[in-house]
């Protein structure tokens, strides 16, 4: 066993994989390939410990690593059934580093202004299937930098579309849309070392869809990306009385129509929305996340850090085809040391029962009133509200 990947896609599913361990029991999608560039290219602009541990997390060397994400960006925009972009978004009162400029595809660095310029950016770069920029836009944003993906194509043997209703498994019982084909053996049925099976659903042109099936859906992922790598046995050859999860190889009597493979499956569309934050080591984000601080010296002469990142994503796989998109971006702000000033500070200690009023400013109409006898034991954050973003408690000085 070998692998015949280049560095850039071993880097970028090994990227992959590790972000595939954090799913939890919840439908998830990422795009590592969406990722990787970006990381690469804030690797390249990097300073301190900031450019090691990005480096480390892109396993490129930190000086070729922004040429690596453009080269990467760049390889895929060659498949038909694939485009990619980059963008550049910077406040006139950030002064990038011209070579840096220089560096990027030509018309990709432009002015940052209206936050919703770049949800249009994202909407056409992904034909729609994306709505919003993945970061907020705050007025302490003074760079956001991202890249976009989109993949489509159509099945060389399309679906039909059926009642699915498992007979076995933990879906037993279901009811719902699924989709059926039969084709001749073609070798796109493996078994993958002792344990995962995998359907390789071909599409018309380079791009195809690996369907991975094992004691968890994780497991089944680190072994098709394993499989990528050549790091497994991948069995083609499946004799009669071959098992493995949702596989088996049998002989029956049929009316004349020879040897064949049937695919059944539920067709899905997954969408997730990622603040790559909450994992910020896995991406090499730890440090430059620390502000003050000067984290991208390669940018700008001004100090800087990284206020937000974030990947919003989508697949669906239907029975004429699959398509899926990705917007992955940060956002950067000032990370200069804070200047110490003498300063008048009133302070508020609530520490018994209050109450509380919501007011109409206009009309003085008070909308809701109450009062707090006992402060709680935890809290619970409604259903779809972000936490609100800001520095962390404490006196300013």
């Amino acid at each position: 066993m070998g692998s015949s990947l280049s560095p850039h896609a071993r880097a970028s599913n090994a990227l992959t994989g590790r972000w595939c361990a954090t799913f939890g029991g919840e439908d998830a999608v990422v795009s590592g390939a969406g990722l990787w560039p970006l990381l690469a290219v804030l690797a390249g602009a990097a300073s301190g410990r900031s450019r090691d541990e990005l480096a480390a997390v892109v396993g490129i060397p930190a000086e070729q690593a922004h040429a690596a994400g453009l080269d990467m960006l760049k390889s895929l925009d060659t498949s038909r059934e694939v485009s990619t972009a980059i963008g550049a978004w910077v406040r006139p009162e950030l002064t990038l580093r011209e070579e840096w400029v220089r560096s990027m595809p030509a018309g990709t660095v432009g002015e940052l202004g209206d936050p919703a310029a770049l949800d249009a950016w994202a909407q056409e770069q992904t034909r729609g299937l994306i709505k919003k920029f993945p970061v907020p836009i705050t007025p302490d944003t003074v760079l956001a930098l991202a890249t976009a993906l989109l993949a489509r194509t159509r099945w060389v043997s399309p679906f039909d579309e059926i009642l699915y209703t498992p007979e076995t498994g933990p879906w037993q019982g279901h009811r719902g849309p699924g989709l059926y084909r039969t084709n001749h053996p073609d070798g796109s049925v493996s078994v993958l070392g002792d344990d995962v099976t995998r359907v390789i659903v071909t599409g018309k042109g380079e791009l195809d869809v690996h369907l991975l099936i094992g004691a968890d859906p994780r497991h089944g992922v680190a072994v098709g990306l394993a499989a990528l790598d050549g790091a497994v046995d991948v069995r083609t050859e499946l004799p009669v009385g071959t098992t493995a999860p949702c596989l088996s190889v049998s002989r029956q009597e049929t009316y004349g129509g020879g040897d064949s493979v049937v695919l059944k499956l539920p067709p899905f569309e997954v969408e997730n929305e990622h603040d790559l934050t909450r994992h910020a080591a896995l991406f090499g984000l730890h440090t430059a996340m620390n502000n003050p601080g000067s984290h991208f010296a390669g940018l700008a002469d001004d100090p800087l850090a990284l206020d937000a990142a974030g990947q919003n994503v989508m697949a669906r796989f239907d029975a004429a085809g699959f398509e899926a998109a990705a917007v992955t971006a940060v956002a950067i702000c000032p990370g200069g040391m804070p200047q110490k000033t003498w300063s008048t500070i009133t302070s508020v200690n609530i520490d018994r029962p209050f109450g509380f009023l919501a007011v109409d400013r206009p009309t003085g109409l008070v909308l809701v009133a109450g009062q707090v006898t006992k402060p709680p034991v935890e809290w619970v954050r409604p259903v779809g509200e972000a936490p609100a973003r800001g520095p962390s408690p404490g006196p300013p000085w």
